[in-house]
């Protein structure tokens, strides 16, 4: 089989896998990390997790050093949301030399009560 037929089927066996839809966020809703205070577009979002795309500058972004925060224009949405990685691949885009653009796919682990009501709130209000 080609690569495009197997690109078709892999993203058709993804959208069987994901349990909640995923939402396109607009542009200026960012994902920020408490340590490193970075903050990268968010591509998608739905109830069980995002992804976004960030610069990679070498340091490893996972659950056991950082907790996700959703920001809008300066203001945080949501804040301290526990997450797993699901993915975390390059997209071929290189910005300057040795800087690559990757997109990363996370999950979220254990939301509150009040985490889900302000989740629900950022999806009606912030994507398209």
């Amino acid at each position: 089989m080609g690569a495009n037929v197997m690109s078709i089927l892999k993203r058709l066996i993804t959208l069987r896998v994901r349990k909640q839809r995923r939402y396109k966020a607009r542009d200026g809703v960012y994902v920020i990390y408490d340590q490193s205070m970075s903050k990268n577009q968010i591509d998608n979002i739905s109830m069980g997790g995002l992804s976004f795309y960030y610069v990679d500058n070498g340091i490893k972004i996972d659950k056991g050093s950082y907790e996700l925060s959703l920001v809008n224009r300066n203001r945080i949405c949501l804040g301290k949301v526990p997450f797993k990685t699901v993915s975390d691949t390059e997209t071929g885009e290189i910005l300057f030399r040795n800087k690559r653009v990757k997109r990363q796919s996370v999950r979220f682990d254990n939301l509150s009560g009040p985490q889900k009501t302000q989740l629900k709130a950022i999806i009606a209000n912030f994507t398209e």
